[in-house]
């Protein structure tokens, strides 16, 4: 079997794997959800990186070129975060705070997209 078909798979399952964890961290913990919507929402955030390590394995499969992947990797992570944050916000009701932190990622995100589509060529 070809090495990016495997990757693509794991990255998937590893998107799978997010999104359901996102939508219930109670899965894999015992911790009271708080009651304060940010931090109820904070609660999900990590998981996220795995949308996001999943994201990278799905489209970017390679290691060289070093800035390629390294713009591949800020924007697929940021992406994943980008996702459960908005999802958590669905879920426990949006806050000010985290609007702004929605901007603050997609501000970060904007220039690694921009580095990796001119690495890319």
């Amino acid at each position: 079997m070809e090495l990016s078909l495997i990757l693509r798979a794991v990255g998937v399952l590893l998107i799978l794997a997010g999104l359901v964890l996102v939508w219930d961290p109670e899965l894999v913990s015992n911790k009271p959800v708080p009651t304060d919507p940010f931090q109820a929402t904070e609660r999900r955030i990590w998981w996220g990186l795995l949308i996001g390590f999943g994201t990278l394995l799905l489209f970017h499969h390679q290691l060289q070129p070093w800035n390629q992947s390294l713009a591949a990797a800020g924007c697929s992570l940021l992406f994943g975060l980008l996702v459960a944050r908005l999802i958590g916000m669905a879920l426990d009701g949006p806050v000010m705070k985290q609007w702004i932190n929605v901007g603050i990622e997609i501000v970060i995100m904007i220039p690694l997209v921009w580095w990796y589509l001119k690495v890319r060529g």
